[in-house]
């Protein structure tokens, strides 16, 4: 048997009179739908209202959808079109590069004023060379403060009148060392114009006069001669060819403050033809240049970029290049001969021969060169002679952080500068550096070094150490 039980809907209403009401709900609208149908016949029976507005005559359907994608396909082409323009503007390069630096340093000489010599007087310590009126002991560009060479002082040496551009006196101070600018121009596809211009702001050191000064070191061309670009022809004063330190002599490229004891022989620009080449995917590199004069540095006694004879001056570098651990490691051998900057007759050569090797890493580099020269000199020119017996430097620039790094590099310096009779230099000189690099970002870095000289081989030790420091700004 089955209990009659009132059951109730979720909203509280009786089962039974809900299904009532639905009904009802049901029945009244099927009426409203049959009398909206009647009303909608009669009046199309009357026919139109005359005071109604017109309606516009219905399009054909095909036609309408054909003029919405013509329009569809224009508006697709000139967006393909605009987007072509954008990376078309964006594939080709400026023509012109604009770059260079700003350098401030802070130096501080460690004894003897600054002063990278010492006299001396009558011939105690080298009795051997009395014949020369005055002998010096040292290196006259030994106290460098900055990446472009410059002592901190030159001393007042008898008997010469130097340009003495920092002029320090000894004291430690500030220094804005070079505003340096590089400008390159892509003539044509296969031409590029070079520029190198430094600002130098120096104190003028006679009364009411201005000691800054301007020194335009590189202006070239190179044309590329072969299509996968590894073979150029230079014109002009361009870098030379002689080692590796000529790379990043610009203080931006140059990991630490200084250059080597043995920059002032390699670095220096040249005027003339270079030829350079990369064989053998890149394992075989090869430079030649006939220029006028040798890649010594301006400031050294031994340059002159016009020539005083018609003989020129060979240069070359052959290194083998190969890729180790993901690394490159490079072993390199130059040579350098011609006639003698400044000598007229064009009769008296000076050469050079070098070794040099680089492993380059992701965040090692080690460096080394040695190197060997010599020149006859004549005083009738008053062209100075030279002696470079076994020379060189190994340096390891480490960077153990993403933004801070370290320089070690050992040097040795082993030379005999003469002018006639009238002046000789002995430098046996081993020099110790230690320094560190902080990154702020890829515009901005500092760097700080303090380097120690040894004098050896009988040259009595003389205090001639130095702090230097530099920030870079480079843009």
């Amino acid at each position: 048997m089955f209990s009659h039980t009132k059951t109730k809907s979720p909203f509280g209403i009786n089962i039974h009179t809900q299904g009532r009401i639905m009904r009802n709900i049901c029945s009244w609208l099927v009426s409203l739908s049959l009398g909206l149908v009647w009303i909608a016949n009669a009046q199309a029976q009357e026919g139109p209202n005359p005071d109604a507005p017109s309606l516009p005559e219905p399009a054909d359907e095909e036609a309408v959808e054909g003029d919405r994608f013509s329009q569809l396909e224009e508006q697709i082409a000139e967006l393909k079109e605009r987007v072509r323009q954008g990376e078309a503007e964006r594939q080709v390069a400026s023509p012109l590069t604009i770059n260079g630096y700003v350098d401030f340093g802070f130096f501080a000489p460690m004894g003897n004023n600054g002063v990278g010599y010492t006299r001396d007087v009558a011939n105690r310590q080298f009795p051997q060379y009395r014949p020369f009126a005055w002998t010096f002991l040292g290196d006259i560009l030994g106290s460098t403060i900055n990446s472009r060479g410059e002592a901190a002082d030159l001393g007042d040496a008898p008997g010469v009148d130097r340009f003495d551009s920092v002029n320090s006196d000894g004291a430690a101070g500030f220094i804005a060392n070079e505003l340096n600018m590089r400008i390159g121009y892509a003539l044509s596809e296969n031409a590029i114009l070079r520029t190198s211009v430094n600002f130098i702001p120096r104190s003028g050191n006679q009364d009411f006069s201005l000691g800054d000064f301007v020194e335009a070191d590189i202006a070239e061309l190179e044309y590329v001669l072969t299509e996968d670009g590894n073979t150029s022809l230079f014109v002009g004063k361009m870098l030379p060819v002689f080692g590796i330190e000529y790379k990043d002599r610009k203080s931006d490229q140059r990991f630490g403050v200084t250059p080597s004891l043995i920059s002032r022989y390699t670095t220096g620009p040249q005027l003339g033809l270079k030829l350079r080449s990369k064989l053998l995917n890149d394992w075989v590199i090869l430079a030649g240049s006939v220029t006028n004069n040798s890649s010594t540095t301006e400031q050294f006694d031994f340059y002159r970029e016009i020539d005083r004879n018609n003989s020129k001056t060979l240069n070359g570098r052959v290194a083998l290049s190969a890729p180790l651990l993901h690394n490159r490691l490079e072993l390199g051998f130059s040579g350098e001969w011609g006639a003698q900057d400044k000598d007229r007759s064009g009769g008296r050569e000076i050469w050079f021969l070098g070794v040099d090797l680089q492993y380059l890493g992701t965040s090692v580099w080690l460096k080394a060169q040695a190197m060997r020269g010599g020149a006859p000199g004549t005083a009738d020119d008053r062209v100075w002679g030279l002696k470079l017996r076994n020379s060189g430097y190994v340096e390891v620039d480490w960077m153990f952080l993403p933004r801070v790094g370290t320089i070690l590099r050992a040097e040795l310096r082993d030379a005999f500068v003469t002018l006639g009779t009238e002046r000789a230099y002995l430098t046996k000189q081993m020099r110790f550096t230690g320094g560190a690099r902080v990154v702020l970002n890829e515009h901005m870095f500092v760097k700080a070094e303090y380097y120690y000289n040894r004098e050896y081989g009988g040259v009595e030790q003389f205090r001639n150490n130095m702090f230097t420091s530099s920030l870079v700004l480079a843009y």
